[in-house]
């Protein structure tokens, strides 16, 4: 399992040892079950993703977006979508961002991403679609969906270029689910995601409109920049 999950089964360890020294001292037993209550608020405060709803909503603004086969919706209510778990993902960025991501439940393939700053501002939102365990781990070509593709939303378009590599990096983490060591076993198979083809869309959230109040943010598609970095897949590991 990942790091956290190690450290919280070895801390729950110490909390039954120290639980059963206690026997039937009544004082002991209580102090040690508050300690540990203190404990696991402090694991669930440090796992609770940076990211709070009315800064979503702020990003997000009015924006409606039109899926290509689908009738146009608000971005927001299309962003909640895949984000619909508690509690979030996220991973720090190498660029000292970071990225949070959901998924809707029973439909892993409806993904959304949010990219915030160290102030927990908002910086990029991302819906994703059909790429989740695109490669399973008994397969050797890809099984994406007819309709993968990642769509990008930003208000400042330097953030693609600081967040792009990273999210090349987080697609192909979602292609293999998420659970691969890319430094060990796993090598040829992240890099086996990483070479699969994921189409990525932009567009600009702050768009002019030709009719006030449809903002429709297709109007505003935005070139991606060419990027360099290596972030690796197995920096999402769940």
């Amino acid at each position: 399992g990942t790091p956290e999950c190690t450290h919280l089964l070895a801390s729950q360890k110490v909390f039954e040892k120290e639980l059963g020294a206690c026997g039937s001292d009544g004082d002991c037993v209580l102090e040690t079950m508050t300690k540990r209550s203190f404990a696991l608020r402090d694991i669930e405060e440090h796992q609770q993703a940076p990211l709070e709803a009315a800064a979503l909503q702020r990003f997000a603004g009015g924006a409606i977006f039109q899926n290509p086969g689908h009738k146009s919706a608000p971005l927001l209510q299309r962003i909640q979508r895949g984000m619909d778990i508690y509690p979030l993902p996220h991973m720090a960025l190498p660029n000292g961002n970071t990225l949070v991501w959901g998924f809707q439940p029973h439909n892993a393939t409806v993904q959304s991403l949010v990219v915030v700053n160290h102030q927990g501002a908002v910086q990029l939102l991302g819906a994703v679609d059909g790429i989740y365990l695109g490669l399973p781990k008994d397969k050797t070509l890809p099984e994406l969906d007819a309709n993968a593709r990642i769509t990008l939303f930003v208000r400042d378009p330097q953030a693609l270029a600081q967040n792009l590599p990273a999210l090349r990096a987080w697609a192909a983490a979602s292609i293999l689910g998420f659970n691969v060591d890319c430094g060990g076993a796993d090598a040829a198979r992240c890099r086996a995601a990483e070479a699969i083809p994921v189409p990525i869309l932009a567009y600009r959230l702050s768009c002019p409109q030709k009719v006030p109040g449809k903002a429709l943010v297709n109007r505003c598609p935005l070139p991606l920049p060419a990027v360099s970095g290596n972030v690796s897949p197995g920096l999402f590991w769940q």
